[in-house]
């Protein structure tokens, strides 16, 4: 006699998960009843029962364009991941509504359970509730490490990284025919870059390169188990990966914090490091390992990907219009003649300025800043904005809008010459690469420097052109929180002559 379904281990684990949805079903349909009752921002039709509109989520990470939602819908909209409403903002007058004039409502940060993994229970910049400890390690950040003198302290390491990338650079292509792999290299030296800031010692490739594999593998877990948090439930396996992640990255950073301490008691560190200013943060904010651990990897994660992937996006874009490579070159070589480029005459290099920020606006790194939340219901423009929304900003609808910029698809540094564009968004909202107002990048003019001069080394060494027979791919692709270039930038490299 065959068993009754319910009876059998299987049929009861069938009953089971088909009671779970069942459940979460009526869950969200009655949470999505209430929030009906608010003027929440349009919402596309049809939506799919349990998993609300993943599908225009799914169509937006094909294309990386909102463009087909906004016409729709408008500058802002709603999309729901089960019963999340994710809010989209795509105009710019909206943006400064929200970061700059109601600034400290949506200041806040949406809380995933599944990332606190990460981030130590929210104890960090990016991550941590809009309120004392966020000033105090934000504060830290922006007076210890930020300020012109600090960046200069590091200028010396910053020309012995550029020192070795040039020669990596001229090394490799000369053994490749002239052909080189851009993004690696410049990764690299990044990373080489941004350990000393971060620890005060300088790391071999095989300890540089451990930590960047964690960096891509945490970053990998924070995106998968953050976007669907209402499916906590079933992402054990993930969750049980990113614990393990986590533990491993204990023991590595652990083991260049005591190197850091061993070292600082014989004088052996670069002075200075972010690492020193947390260890010697005000004894009322004493934080643990796992905070100084948390606080290493959230710097190293926000200041590398973002930076190299505007690096790799400024070459292409140089590659592609030659004529811009070459009167940034001569522009160079007009300023500095035949010495190497130092950071006291990047401010004389205005044009080299201005391809920088004409990448960020073409280019940004990311095409949405790191989600926002509010800290109580409030308005926007005429909609209601409820405590439990994800508020997306998506940077690049505004920095491409024909209706603010001339010709929004065409890569033009001139336009930067002829008027002043506040890229903080403080004024007025144009573009806002680094977000704007108070979760705007701490870590904007340390990395302004970086692009500007690893660019200009760049340019005054070598000149730079595609590979005869590949095509230049100007496509894009979502790489964890950047959007890179779909294609890597595969170049073909010659040396201009010793300066």
């Amino acid at each position: 006699m065959e068993p009754v379904l319910w009876t059998t281990r299987e049929g009861q684990a069938v009953l089971l998960s088909g009671f779970v949805l069942l459940l979460l079903s009526v869950l969200m349909l009655l949470l999505q009843c209430r929030q009906h009752k608010l003027h929440l921002p349009p919402r596309p039709f049809p939506s799919i029962p349990l998993l609300g509109d993943v599908h225009h989520l799914r169509e937006y990470r094909r294309t990386l364009s909102l463009e087909g939602l906004r016409r729709r819908l408008g500058p802002i909209f709603t999309l729901y991941v089960g019963s999340t409403p994710i809010i989209y903002i795509t105009c710019a007058a909206l943006a400064h509504e929200a970061l700059i004039e109601k600034g400290s409502l949506f200041a806040a940060r949406p809380h995933w359970p599944a990332n606190a993994i990460f981030n130590n229970n929210f104890r960090t910049i990016s991550s941590a509730t809009y309120g004392h400890l966020w000033r105090i390690m934000r504060r830290n950040l922006v007076q210890e490490m930020m300020s012109m003198s600090k960046i200069r302290s590091f200028k010396h390491f910053r020309q012995k990284v550029l020192d070795d990338l040039l020669l990596q650079i001229a090394t490799e292509s000369r053994h490749n025919g002239g052909i080189l792999s851009v993004y690696p290299n410049l990764r690299m030296a990044m990373f080489r870059l941004l350990l000393v800031i971060c620890f005060g010692f300088e790391f071999s490739q095989a300890a540089a390169q451990e930590i960047s594999s964690l960096a891509d593998e945490m970053m990998k877990l924070a995106l998968l188990l953050g976007f669907f948090p209402f499916l906590r439930v079933f992402n054990w396996n993930r969750r049980k990966h990113a614990l393990a992640i986590r533990t491993r990255e204990m023991q590595v950073y652990v083991s260049h914090i005591e190197r850091h301490k061993e070292l600082a008691k014989v004088g052996k560190l670069v002075v200075g490091s972010y690492l020193e200013t947390l260890i010697h943060m005000d004894a009322g904010t004493k934080l643990s390992t796992e905070d100084l651990v948390s606080l290493c990897a959230e710097f190293l994660a926000a200041a590398i990907d973002t930076t190299v992937t505007t690096l790799e996006w400024t070459m292409a874009c140089l590659i592609a219009d030659p004529s811009i490579q070459a009167k940034l070159y001569a522009e160079i070589h007009d300023v500095v003649g035949d010495r190497h480029v130092e950071e006291t005459d990047l401010p004389n290099l205005p044009y080299l300025q201005a391809i920088m920020k004409e990448t960020l606006r073409l280019h940004p790194p990311g095409h949405l800043l790191l989600p926002h939340a509010v800290s109580e219901p409030c308005k926007l423009g005429d909609y209601d904005i409820p405590t439990n929304a994800i508020i997306q900003f998506h940077v690049v609808s505004i920095s491409r809008d024909g209706a603010i910029w001339d010709e929004p698809l065409k890569f033009k540094p001139e336009r930067f010459l002829v008027s002043e564009v506040d890229i903080t968004g403080t004024k007025e909202v144009k573009m806002i690469p680094f977000g704007a107002g108070r979760r705007i990048c701490p870590a904007l003019s340390l990395a302004s420097i970086h692009l500007e001069l690893f660019i200009a080394h760049l340019v005054q060494k070598f000149s730079w052109a595609n590979v005869a027979g590949n095509p230049l791919d100007m496509g894009e692709d979502q790489q964890f929180f950047t959007v890179r270039m779909k294609s890597p930038l595969r170049v073909l490299v010659q040396e201009r002559g010793a300066c």
